[in-house]
């Protein structure tokens, strides 16, 4: 078994979501080359942001003049899954590690579901009680485009019902993974902007299981702690 390599990581609340993916993809494309450290990224969203899988198509999903009439960006991630609508209140994280970093199973889905581990970690130390629940049924034919319309497979959930969405790519040599935890409900007639017909989102927010409202800090910090026990990492920390 290799050396794990040391890590990053990044805490940067109120993000263009632009930015955010310019730079995930620049931190994965170096890695891939062999020259960037591992980074473990925790960031929230400003102004408030629709972000879509790399396979779906913004001008056939989203009325993207009617989101930013709501104050809305439109943006595309280098990884797949459905449409997220990312509030003022949703913390996100992003991964992005050699393939071969020893801390983490090998393949796809044993490494997806490690990450996933650490994040369920962060959940439980602000209250959360939340799984990594595989699923049975084939909801694909069913899919309108939502990211948290069902739990795909292996995706945390808590009280049967989708806490985050992630996703992972991964190339040669790196691996990236986002994922975003639902930390509070988006208001209903911002669902006005998609152009296809959807169904209800099934989830639940960190905010309605707890009763109360939660902030950046405390979850940023939830999370780093899960990474750090669940997966060793803790080297530093740089906000921007």
């Amino acid at each position: 078994m290799g050396k794990a390599p040391k890590w990053e990581i990044v805490v940067s609340p109120r993000l263009l979501g632009q930015q955010i993916m310019a730079d995930d993809l620049k931190s994965f494309r170096e890695l891939e080359t062999g020259t960037g450290p591992s980074i473990l990224k925790i960031y929230s969203w400003q102004p408030q942001c629709i972000s879509l899988g790399y396979s779906q198509d913004i001008e056939a999903e989203i009325d993207v003049e009617k989101a930013k009439k709501f104050g809305w960006d439109v943006v595309k991630r280098p990884t797949g899954g459905g449409i997220v609508f990312h509030n003022r209140a949703e913390v996100t994280y992003s991964i992005i590690t050699s393939i071969d970093n020893p801390i983490l199973p090998k393949g796809l889905v044993p490494s997806y579901k490690k990450i996933s581990e650490a994040v369920v970690l962060g959940l439980a130390l602000v209250g959360v009680k939340s799984e990594i629940r595989p699923q049975t049924t084939d909801h694909r034919a069913l899919n309108t485009g939502l990211c948290f319309a069902y739990p795909a497979e292996y995706e945390i959930v808590a009280q049967g019902k989708k806490i985050v969405g992630s996703a992972q790519k991964r190339g040669k040599r790196a691996l990236l993974q986002q994922g975003s935890i639902f930390v509070a409900d988006t208001p209903a007639e911002l669902f006005s902007v998609l152009k296809r017909p959807h169904e209800a989102e099934n989830a639940i927010s960190v905010e309605n299981i707890l009763k109360r409202k939660t902030s950046f800090n405390e979850l940023s910090e939830a999370l780093i702690r899960g990474f750090g026990e669940c997966l060793s990492i803790g080297s530093g920390e740089t906000c921007e």
